[in-house]
C-alpha cells in the first residue's frame, strides 16, 4: 500500500511554475501530515516523500510497525532539513523491523541523523546525510546510526560532517557497507562492537581517519569479530580531528587510513591506502589508550588479523602531534612513522603453552608491496621494538562471506 502526502501536486505545481531547484519550505501542514504518517503507517505501507526542501523543527518517529519503505524522489531532491531543530535530537529515530529508506537527504539535525536500534532487516540506500558546516564539533556524532540491529545494508550512500563517525554500526550483527562515499567526517565508517561485518568498495576521504574497526568496553554487546575490510579506497584523511573531547574517535591522529582496536578476525585486504600524513594502517589493543575499565568479560586485545595485498602511499605534509597516538607515535619515529603499526599486546589467552602464538590468532601481514613496519612491543615497554615485517609474514583462513537474509 502506497501513502502520498497529499499535498505533492501543490509542491510539484509550485516547483514547476519557479522554473529553478526545489526551495526550502518551512511549512508547518508539511511537517503535521508527515509526521502522521509516521505515527498512522500499517505493515507494508510505503510512505512516498515529494521533491522539495523541507525544514522540520522535530524527529521523525517510527515504533514497532515492520516492513515500511521510505522513499524520496532522489537525494539531491527530496531534502529534509533539521536546520533549527526545536524538538528531539535525531532527524529519524526508528524502532521497526524491515526499515528501507532510499532516495532522500537529511541535513543537520541537532544529533544523529538516522538512528535505527534493536531492528532486523534495516536498509540504508542511496541517501544523503550530514551536516553542511563541515569539520564543526557541534555537529551530531553520526550519519547513519544502526545499533543493536540484526541484517543491516548500507549502500551507495553520501555521508559527511559527522564529528564522530560517517557510517556507524554498532552492536550489530550481519552487515553490509558498501559503494557508499564518506568524507569530512572525524571518522570515514566505524565498525563498533558487532559481529559479521563487510566493509567493501567505499571510497572514504578528507576524514580524519579512513576506517576503523573497534570493541570498546562497558557496552551490552561487546567482543565483536569477523569483520572484512576489502577494495575501498582510503584516501587523503588528514582533516584535523574536531571530536569532542573525552570520546575515543577524538584520539585518532589527522592522517590515518585504517585502525583495528580490540577486535578479532579482522581481514584487511586489496584497499587502497593513499594519501594520509600518519600511519597507513595500525593494529592495536585497547590498552594503548591507557584508559581504565572495569568490564570483566570484554577482550582488549586484536587477534587473528590479516593485512595483505593492499596498495599503501604516504601522504607529503606532516604527521598530527594534536592527539595521543599522534604524539606517541612521533616521540618514537619522528616524522617517519611506520606504514603499518602493530602496538604489540597480545592476550596470554592466546598463547599456546610453550608461549607461541595460537595459529588462528597471529597477526599477519604479507604483500602490501614495498612498506615499513614496526611491532612497539608495548607488552614490554618498547624493550622488543621490532621492524622485522618477515616474522608476521602468515596467513588466515579466509571470512565466509556476509549473507543478509532479508
Amino acid at each position: 500500500m502506497k501513502h502520498f502526502l497529499p499535498f505533492v501536486l501543490a509542491s510539484v505545481v509550485f516547483l514547476s511554475a519557479c522554473k529553478t531547484k526545489p526551495t526550502a519550505s518551512v511549512d508547518a501542514t508539511f511537517e503535521k501530515q508527515l509526521q502522521e504518517q509516521f505515527i498512522n503507517a500499517k505493515e507494508g505501507d510505503v510512505i512516498e516523500l515529494p521533491e522539495g526542501t523541507f525544514t522540520l523543527n522535530r524527529s521523525l518517529i517510527l515504533d514497532k510497525v515492520k516492513n515500511i519503505t521510505i522513499r524520496g524522489k532522489g537525494n539531491t531532491k527530496t531534502i529534509l532539513s533539521f536546520k533549527g531543530q526545536k524538538d528531539g535530537a535525531e532527524g529519524l529515530r526508528i524502532t521497526a523491523d524491515g526499515i528501507v529508506m532510499e532516495d532522500f537527504a537529511v541535513l543537520d539535525p541537532k544529533g544523529d541523523c538516522i538512528k535505527v536500534q534493536d531492528a532486523t532487516n534495516v536498509t540504508f540506500r542511496r541517501l544523503r546525510v550530514g551536516w553542511n558546516s563541515l569539520h564543526d564539533p557541534k555537529n551530531g556524532s553520526y550519519g547513519t546510526y544502526p545499533v543493536g540491529c540484526t541484517n543491516v545494508l548500507i549502500e551507495d550512500c553520501e555521508v559527511f560532517g559527522s564529528s564522530d563517525a560517517g557510517v556507524y554500526v554498532g552492536q550489530s550483527k550481519n552487515i553490509i557497507v558498501r559503494r557508499n562515499r564518506v568524507h569530512d567526517n572525524v571518522a570515514g565508517i566505524e565498525i563498533e562492537n558487532s559481529t559479521d561485518a563487510m566493509v567493501t568498495d567505499n571510497l572514504s576521504e578528507n576524514n580524519t581517519g579512513g576506517i576503523l574497526v573497534f570493541d570498546l568496553p562497558e557496552l551490552p554487546k561487546k567482543n565483536g569479530m569477523r569483520c572484512k575490510v576489502a577494495n575501498n579506497k582510503i584516501i587523503n584523511n588528514n582533516t584535523q580531528n574536531f571530536g569532542v573531547k573525552g570520546t575515543t574517535v577524538s584520539e585518532i591522529p589527522a592522517g590515518t587510513g585504517i585502525i583495528a582496536m580490540a577486535t578479532n578476525f579482522c581481514d584487511i585486504a586489496n584497499n587502497e591506502i593513499s594519501g594520509q600524513n600518519t600511519i597507513g594502517i595500525s593494529v592495536v589493543s585497547y590498552l594503548s589508550l591507557q584508559k581504565p575499565f572495569k568490564d570483566s568479560i570484554y577482550d582488549p586485545y586484536s587477534g587473528g588479523i590479516t593485512v595483505h595485498d593492499n596498495k599503501i602511499t604516504r601522504g607529503t605534509g606532516s604527521p598530527d602531534n594534536t592527539v595521543t597516538f599522534g604524539q606517541l607515535f612521533i616521540a618514537i619515529f619522528g616524522d617517519k612513522i611506520p606504514d603499518i603499526i602493530f602496538d604489540g599486546e597480545i592476550n596470554p589467552a592466546y598463547r599456546n603453552n610453550d608461549g607461541t602464538i595460537k595459529s588462528e590468532q597471529k597477526i599477519c601481514i604479507r604483500n602490501n608491496g614495498n612498506v615499513t613496519f614496526s611491532n612497539l612491543d608495548m607488552e614490554h615497554k618498547g624493550k622488543n621494538r621490532s621492524s622485522d615485517i618477515t616474522k608476521y609474514d602468515c596467513s588466515l583462513n579466509p571470512l565466509d562471506e556476509v549473507k543478509l537474509n532479508q
